[in-house]
């Protein structure tokens, strides 16, 4: 089958579990409208500016995490720079596949000076070091009990799955070499040229920490979003903190689904579930969609009148 088909079909195929799974969660809410017209819905628009704000933290917060990763390599970049490159990059994600945030990272990366191969090499590095940062948040934030009963099989093969993605994260962290020998393996497969990556102690904790830092935050914002929703809610600050970071985290590595699409929506509802019931789960993982797109749409501006601070290239 010619590539493009395949590629085609790969994208209907996302397109269609995303439409599966808002489908039920629609549904779900429809058979529960009685009981869910019982809620306090409001808005609390100071816990919503909170939300907002700490959005735009997070997005901050892995703009640092990118600085420090191209730090690495000897490259300065602003803070501004870094926020335009990773942010307008990320919007990539809502086409199917990752090649769209490459593409744009690498672009958007040029424009600041950083050549080609170290900006592929970066964005490598990013899921390298963001993922760990969200599989050791997970099970510290909702423990053993975070899915349903019927789920539990599919709960412990994303533990074990998690385990072994931070295990291979603590060898290359402490590795070095092996680090370096690994992005020149993935280089060599994009026909790009090597990278001499040997960055400092301080520089690999730094990167850690702004990432933790970063998926916190994204956690910290669902929670006020939550609470600007719901006037009355009992869910632990720290069970919807790590209910956002396993939603977004497993819809985002979700190849097929564009900006994890439905998976997202999906994996938060049934962890809430747990805490607050499938019809109300399935209503506050729908609204959040529409409450981040606007967000984004926000952000999105900001990061382009970044541009306003960028110097005109000077005549040769």
């Amino acid at each position: 089958m010619p590539l493009d088909k395949k590629k085609l079909l790969k994208n209907i195929f996302g397109w269609l579990i995303a439409g599966l799974i808002f489908y039920i969660l629609f549904k779900t809410i429809y058979s529960h409208r009685a009981e869910l017209s019982q809620w306090k819905w409001r808005i609390d628009w100071f816990r919503a500016a909170v939300s907002v704000i700490t959005l735009m933290a997070a997005y901050l917060c892995g703009s640092q995490g990118w600085r420090a990763v191209i730090a690495g390599f000897g490259i300065k970049v602003k803070l501004h720079e870094a926020f335009r490159v990773v942010y307008l990059a990320n919007l990539g994600r809502y086409i199917p596949g990752k090649v769209w945030q490459v593409v744009g990272m690498v672009g958007l990366a040029r424009e600041v000076k950083v050549p080609p191969h170290v900006a592929l090499a970066s964005f490598a590095l990013v899921q390298g070091y963001a993922l760990p940062a969200a599989f050791v948040l997970i099970p510290v934030t909702l423990g053993l009990d975070a899915l349903p009963k019927s789920m539990e099989v599919m709960r412990d093969i994303l533990y074990i799955f998690m385990t072994a993605t931070v295990l291979l994260f603590l060898f290359l962290f402490f590795k070095p070499d092996g680090l370096n020998w690994a992005l020149n393996k993935v280089l060599k497969l994009f026909k790009q040229e090597p990278v001499q990556y040997r960055p400092s102690l301080q520089n690999r904790l730094e990167i850690f920490l702004w990432y933790l830092l970063n998926w916190t935050f994204f956690g910290i914002s669902f929670h006020f979003f939550l609470r600007a929703l719901l006037a009355d809610t009992s869910l632990p600050f720290i069970y919807s903190t790590g209910a956002y970071i396993t939603g977004y985290i497993l819809g985002y590595i979700a190849f097929l689904s564009p900006a994890g699409l439905g998976i997202r929506e999906g994996v938060l509802s049934a962890v809430l579930a747990v805490k607050l019931g499938g019809p109300l789960a399935a209503s506050i993982a729908i609204i959040n969609r529409v409450w981040i797109t606007i967000a984004e749409v926000i952000i999105t501006l900001l990061a382009l009148g970044t541009y306003r601070f960028k110097k005109p290239d000077k005549p040769l």
